[in-house]
């Protein structure tokens, strides 16, 4: 079946990126490119996330504490150097609200004195503008078989917290270095694409929390314009700090001290964060120069994370310089 497709981008591509579980269209450099070709995208996300894992027995099977809400928008942009080249940016803003149990509030610290105190965890909505992204994409490999390494670099936009369960990021930068691919059979209507990253980040009190995204997809055009996919992405962070041990010798958390500390004001950007989204999404074509999009995902496995309970994606992207 002929796609309108061919005649621009791919479907979009996501890839887990940041604290926050957002997921980031990314349109891959495509064959037929010619210099000047664009597209702008305006996204909708809304992120709901519930129990936290990590190795302690309250927690090892899931632990109440409280929900996050986050609503975000995403601005995201690319443009071709030429038939291989591609330059590719994005900016989120987020608005964040924890509510139910165990928010951040500072008590805990009393012989060490957090350089900063800004509270988030009050049950009202908290944000601003996260991380600025620009990068850029090679179509290396075109046909059936697409390859295109491509690398980034995020920094945050502001001195945002990065204490409590609302926070909208680690407050990190970061430079992922990895490869999408893409595959269509001859004469075929599925699409299959994947993409694997590994991040470098900014290190805080010493600790290394580079870390691998891994994102696949198999999708099936049921018209031209209509196509469907099912996807999954992964994170891991193998040499984050993992609680309760790096953080207590207490299992059940009930020493104090053990939360009067750096460590524990800045845990949230340490720990080594793993997680398996799995998700559905479609894409409807307009027009040549219009798609719109619809994501939805949740998580599947989590450790020394949130789970994410449902997360809804809605977006529209505009092409230009092409007839």
């Amino acid at each position: 079946m002929p796609s309108v497709f061919s005649d621009c981008q791919q479907p979009f591509r996501l890839a887990a990126l940041g604290a926050a579980g957002l997921l980031f269209a990314a349109a891959p450099a495509s064959a037929g490119q010619s210099k000047g070709d664009a597209s702008l995208r305006i996204e909708y996300q809304y992120i709901r996330t519930g129990d936290f894992y990590d190795d302690s027995a309250l927690f090892q099977s899931g632990g109440d504490v409280g929900t996050t809400d986050s609503h975000v928008l995403l601005l995201s942009g690319d443009y071709a150097l030429g038939p291989r080249w591609n330059v590719f940016a994005s900016l989120p803003y987020i608005q964040k609200q924890h509510q139910g149990t165990g928010p951040h509030d500072f008590s805990e610290f009393v012989n060490f004195d957090p350089p900063d105190r800004t509270l988030v965890d009050d049950g009202d909505y908290h944000g601003g503008f996260q991380d600025l992204t620009v990068g850029v994409r090679y179509l290396a490999l075109e046909g059936p078989l697409s390859v295109s390494p491509f690398i980034s670099y995020g920094v945050p936009t502001t001195d945002y917290p990065f204490y409590g369960k609302a926070i909208i990021g680690p407050n990190l930068w970061r430079i992922p270095v990895g490869v999408d691919i893409g595959f269509q059979p001859y004469f075929s209507d599925w699409y299959f694409s994947g993409s694997v990253a590994y991040v470098i980040s900014e290190k805080s009190l010493g600790v290394d929390v580079n870390h691998w995204l891994l994102f696949g997809s198999a999708g099936y055009y049921f018209t031209p314009r209509f196509f469907a996919s099912v996807f999954v992405s992964y994170k891991n962070t193998p040499n984050g700090l993992r609680m309760p041990q790096d953080i207590t010798d207490d299992p059940l958390y009930q020493d104090p001290a053990d939360f009067d500390t750096a460590i524990w004001w800045q845990h949230d950007r340490l720990l080594a964060h793993r997680y398996t989204n799995v998700g559905l999404g479609a894409d409807y074509v307009l027009s040549r120069k219009h798609v719109v999009s619809f994501h939805y995902y949740t998580s599947v496995y989590a450790d020394q994370s949130n789970e994410i309970d449902n997360a809804v994606t809605l977006g529209i992207t505009r092409f230009f310089g092409r007839d």
